[in-house]
C-alpha cells in the first residue's frame, strides 16, 4: 500500500532555526519537514517512528498503526510504502509505547537488506512483557520483508504495567553484529542482580551469540560507535540524572543504585540508593539535571558542518533541542549547545549528503543541514 503525503505551507518549507541565545557556537540550522504521520504510533501518546537509512538515502521507518509496521520513504518523491509488520495484533494493547524501538541495516545489496529491528511485545500467555531483537530480510525489489530468526529475546518476561523504558537501540559492528541497548522496562525487582536478568543492560548480539557488555542502565535510547571504535550510551535518569556514558566491557553503570537524578516520589517502581552521585559505578562524561530525555545519539559527518565536523549530535524528548557537544581525545565533552526545534526527536540519523534526518514524535520527517555562510 502506497500513501501519497501532501504536503502544506507549514510542512514544505524550509526553516531557519536561531542559534541558541546562549551560545555563539551553536550552528544556524536549516530544516525541512515532511509529514510522515501514516508511520507514527497512536494509542496515548503519538510515538514518531524509528528510522533507518539505506545507500541510496531511502529511508525505512518503524511503526505505524500497528506498532510494528515497516515502511520505506523515499525523499525524493516523497512516497511512503508499508512493507510488513512485524508485531502480531495479540501480542500488543493499543499502548504507543508497543512500537518498534530501533531499526539497524547490517548489510545492504541492490536487491536485499538485511536487518535487525527490536521492539517490545506481550508474552505468549499476555500478562508480560519481552524485548525482542529479530533479524529481517527485506527484498528490495519485490519491497516485501521476511523473518529471519530472532537473535534475542529478554527475560524475565515482567509484569505487563511495566512498559516504559524499553530502550532497543543498535549500533551496528559489522555485517553480522551489533550493539543493542536493553532499558529496565520499569521492573520493580530491578535492583536485584540475579532477578534482573537481561534488563537495564547493553549486549553485543549475533545469529548465534549474546554476549553481555555492561549493566546498570535505566533507559539507553542512544547508542554510537564513535569513530567507529568507542562505544558511546545517552539515558535517561530519573527526574534529572541523564546521562552521556563511555561504555566499557563488564562496566556497571550504577542504576538502581546511584543517579544524579531524583526519585519520582513513593508511588515509583523503584527508588535510587543514592541521588547525587555515582561513587562506586562508572562516572558519566556528562549528565543533565534537570532532565532533557535523551533520545538517539549520532555522529556528524567530517564536512558540512564547519566547527562541529565529526562532533556528536543528541535528540531531546522533553527539551525539544538538538545538543550539540565537542568532545576531546579523553572524550570530556569540551563543549555542548541546544539548539531549540521545537519537536520531540524520536530517531536521528545521517544522510550521504551530509545532511541530518530526524522523526519526531508528532509524525514529522526533518531533514536538517547548517545554513550556508552569506
Amino acid at each position: 500500500m502506497i500513501y501519497l503525503i501532501l504536503f502544506s505551507l507549514f510542512t514544505s518549507l524550509f526553516v531557519s532555526v536561531p542559534t541558541a541565545a546562549n551560545s555563539s557556537q551553536a550552528p544556524n540550522l536549516q530544516i525541512r519537514s515532511d509529514d510522515v504521520r501514516a508511520s507514527a504510533t497512536s494509542g496515548g501518546n503519538l510515538r514518531g517512528a524509528a528510522l533507518a537509512v539505506l545507500e541510496n538515502d531511502e529511508l525505512l521507518l518503524g511503526g505505524g498503526k500497528s506498532g510494528g509496521e515497516l515502511f520505506l520513504y523515499n525523499l525524493e518523491m516523497k512516497q511512503l510504502t508499508k512493507l510488513g509488520s512485524l508485531i502480531a495484533a495479540n501480542r500488543r494493547p493499543n499502548d504507543s509505547r508497543f512500537a518498534i524501538n530501533d531499526i539497524a541495516v547490517l548489510s545492504q545489496s541492490a536487491t536485499s537488506a538485511n536487518l535487525l529491528v527490536s521492539y517490545p511485545r506481550l508474552g505468549l500467555q499476555r500478562d508480560c512483557v519481552e524485548i525482542v531483537v529479530e533479524n529481517v530480510n527485506y527484498d528490495r525489489i519485490n519491497q516485501k520483508i521476511k523473518r529471519i530468526k530472532n537473535w534475542l529475546v529478554t527475560k524475565p518476561c515482567v509484569p505487563i504495567s511495566a512498559v516504559q523504558h524499553t530502550s532497543g537501540r543498535f549500533a551496528v559492528i559489522d555485517s553480522k553484529s551489533a550493539y543493542v541497548t536493553i532499558g529496565d522496562l520499569g521492573y520493580t525487582q530491578i535492583s536485584n542482580r540475579k532477578k534482573r536478568g537481561d534488563l537495564g543492560s547493553i549486549f553485543k548480539v549475533s545469529s548465534n551469540s549474546v554476549t553481555k557488555v555492561s549493566q546498570g542502565h535505566r533507559n539507553a535510547q542512544g547508542i554510537l560507535l564513535y569513530n567507529g571504535r568507542d562505544l558511546l550510551a545517552a539515558e535517561h535518569g530519573p527526574r534529572g540524572g541523564d546521562e552521556l556514558n563511555l561504555i566499557k566491557q563488564g562496566g556497571d553503570y550504577g542504576w538502581p543504585f546511584v543517579t544524579y537524578g531524583q526519585p519520582y516520589g513513593p508511588g515509583d517502581y523503584v527508588k535510587p540508593s543514592k541521588t547525587g552521585t555515582h561513587a562506586g559505578f562508572i562516572e558519566p562524561l556528562k549528565y543533565w539535571v534537570p532532565s532533557i530525555a535523551p533520545t538517539e545519539l549520532i555522529q556528524l559527518p567530517k564536512s558540512g558542518w564547519g566547527n562541529w565536523n565529526n562532533q556528536l549530535v543528541l535528540g531531546t524528548l522533553r527539551e525539544q533541542v538538538l545538543v550539540f557537544m565537542a568532545v576531546d581525545e579523553s572524550f570530556s565533552v569540551t563543549t555542548s549547545v541546544n539548539v531549540d526545534i521545537g519537536e520531540r526527536i524520536r530517531d536521528l540519523e545521517v544522510l550521504s549528503t551530509n545532511q541530518v534526518v530526524a522523526t519526531t514524535d508528532s509524525g514529522l520527517l526533518l531533514i536538517i543541514n547548517q545554513r550556508p555562510s552569506s
